[in-house]
């Protein structure tokens, strides 16, 4: 529905895959998922869409080589911008940052497409549930009555707000897939060697690093405690439950009634993550 006189249009939120969300947040009503694509051989799936974390782990294991992955195409942005369009709504678009995908630009074709200043595309510079944090601030301030620039300064703030940590297993997925940036002088480390990782600026950079796993996890609670007091806190993994859980755990009481949310990454990230990776996005209450 159109807004009325003197009023602003309602704000839809639209991502990518890539931004980790589960389903039950996905599914909020103005927030619209594009899914990337991973591909087997052939077979091309699209992420959480066609093919979950589970169905995911269980290819790998069975594939002969490592999976790809591909952008949306422009289409699909257009497809969500014209369906928000249609329902009155002007467009807070916020991606996977533009270094590490052409993600970014497919959203900004599409936007260029559409041919209107009521979408606005946001290179988040970052991945996962950072994306995702920013994504849902966004929505929620655009639930509350923000408009187009209440809904992106929400976004921004969240991402300014919220810090991303990992530890991989290994580091030959990200290495093999050619988004290890600056943490590429760590291939050809001691096998020992676990190094704790961000994404800045669309950069895959190393923190730390740390001589064993369970060190690994335990600088990487710490980290996230120098974040605190937390808004919010997500524990993400790929196949590796256990190690997420006991994380969480750990950071349980900083988080408003123990509210920690612990997710499996969804394909693309782990495509680069590799299995039994696990990561901490603590969003800071200010």
């Amino acid at each position: 529905m159109a807004a009325e006189a003197g009023q602003s249009r309602p704000v839809a939120v639209v991502t990518d895959s890539t931004a980790d969300l589960p389903s039950a947040l996905a599914a909020a009503p103005n927030i619209t998922v594009v899914p990337l694509s991973v591909r087997f051989g052939e077979r091309a799936y699209l992420d959480r869409v066609e093919l979950g974390p589970h169905e995911f782990l269980t290819q790998l294991r069975a594939a002969a080589t490592l999976p790809t992955t591909s952008q949306p195409p422009v289409t699909a942005f257009e497809a969500a911008f014209r369906t928000a369009l249609d329902a009155g709504c002007d467009i807070l678009c916020i991606t996977l940052a533009s270094a590490l995908s052409g993600t970014h630009n497919a959203a900004r074709l599409a936007a260029e497409s559409v041919g209107t200043d009521r979408v606005r595309v946001v290179d988040s510079g970052t991945v996962t549930m950072r994306l995702g944090w920013a994504a849902l601030a966004a929505a929620r301030a655009a639930m509350g009555g923000a408009d187009l620039a209440g809904a992106e300064a929400a976004a921004r703030a969240a991402l300014e707000r919220a810090h991303l940590y990992c530890v991989l297993d290994t580091l030959d997925y990200v290495y093999r897939g050619g988004r290890i940036g600056r943490a590429s002088q760590l291939v050809g480390s001691m096998l020992s060697i676990k190094p704790i990782l961000t994404v800045r600026d669309g950069e895959v950079i190393p923190v730390e690093r740390v001589r064993t796993w369970c060190k690994a996890l335990d600088r990487m609670v710490e980290l996230a405690r120098s974040h605190a007091p937390l808004a919010e806190l997500a524990v993400l993994h790929v196949g590796n439950p256990v190690d997420a859980r006991a994380v969480a755990d750990r950071l349980g009481e900083l988080v408003p009634d123990g509210a920690v949310l612990v997710t499996e990454a969804g394909p693309v990230i782990a495509a680069y993550a590799g299995p039994g990776a696990v990561g901490v996005v603590p969003l800071a209450a200010r």
